[in-house]
């Protein structure tokens, strides 16, 4: 078998640069991975380099930038992410992406889109995505599309106020978060990118846990060794301390939600997924006494 080149779009970021790793140390191939960032100096991007991936130059509004970096590859992995843009920032960039890719002839195209993109929620974010999905399929791209729920990683930014006790969120009592671990995300990639002839033309919805706040407190507590208490964020409150982008996404999964089968998406794409508890290992946050394997 050839050699894959794929151009992992943000591969510095948690979800490119997982994809990134995944490629760079398959079970399935030996990938050529070039790494698409703005930042060629920064760490992550000289780790990148240092474990063999070619780290490329380039700015998702810029098509010359893209130009480059697509021409010298066979598939693309693209994540979009508004940031001071907002969601028509989304929209371009990804745009962007897909005509080149589509000029170019790439192979394969995995784009990385958000759970409920397609469900008109009026969310900014989750629309931004399911246009970019949308430009893919008109221009009849051999593509992959993955549709994550919320990142396990978020926890990260509470990580202090949680171990001082509180895991605050909008979430309303009784209302189940479904979670992925970026990880997940980047075997996923790896595999589709590994084997196009079963994923694409696939939309995969991904998670691979879920829990209440409080029984997501319960979880922090028993890997930490503090007591961590669920503290239900009021509405109005929340959009003055995330932005209204957030607010509405939460008051659409309090109203909605999501309903994915974990036991039938690791059946269906022979892929183990991470649970919470075992991400909370994984990733520093068990007390001394804690710090076993899981």
């Amino acid at each position: 078998m050839s050699q894959l080149s794929v151009l992992v779009v943000g591969a510095t970021g948690h979800q490119g640069g997982a994809v990134a790793d995944h490629l760079l140390f398959s079970e399935y191939c030996d990938f050529d991975v070039h790494a698409l960032t703005r930042s060629p100096e920064s760490d992550r991007a000289q780790a990148l380099a240092d474990q063999g991936a070619t780290v490329v130059k380039g700015n998702l509004i810029d098509k010359d930038d893209l130009n480059r970096a697509i021409k010298a590859v066979d598939a693309v992995y693209c994540v979009t992410t508004g940031g001071n843009g907002g969601a028509d920032a989304e929209v371009e960039q990804g745009t962007n992406i897909a005509e080149v890719a589509a000029d170019a002839g790439v192979t394969h195209i995995v784009f990385s889109s958000a759970r409920g993109a397609e469900r008109n929620t009026g969310i900014p974010h989750f629309e931004a995505k399911y246009a970019v999905e949308q430009r893919i399929r008109d221009l009849e791209l051999p593509a992959t599309i993955i549709r994550p729920v919320a990142f396990m990683q978020n926890y990260e930014y509470q990580r202090e106020a949680i171990l001082n006790g509180t895991l605050a969120s909008p979430l309303d009592e009784g209302v189940s978060l479904q979670l992925v671990d970026t990880e997940d995300i980047g075997t996923l990639a790896a595999a589709a990118f590994a084997k196009p002839e079963e994923y694409i033309g696939e939309t995969i919805e991904l998670a691979g846990d879920e829990h209440t706040l409080e029984d997501a407190a319960e979880i922090f507590t028993t890997v930490t060794g503090t007591d961590v208490e669920a503290q239900h964020v009021p509405i109005e409150v929340a959009r003055e301390e995330i932005g209204e982008s957030l607010t509405m996404m939460f008051e659409w999964l309090n109203d909605h939600g999501f309903d994915n089968n974990t036991e039938t998406l690791e059946r269906d794409y022979d892929i183990d997924l991470t649970r919470l508890e075992t991400y909370l290992h994984q990733h520093g946050w068990a007390s001394e006494r804690n710090q076993t394997n899981k």
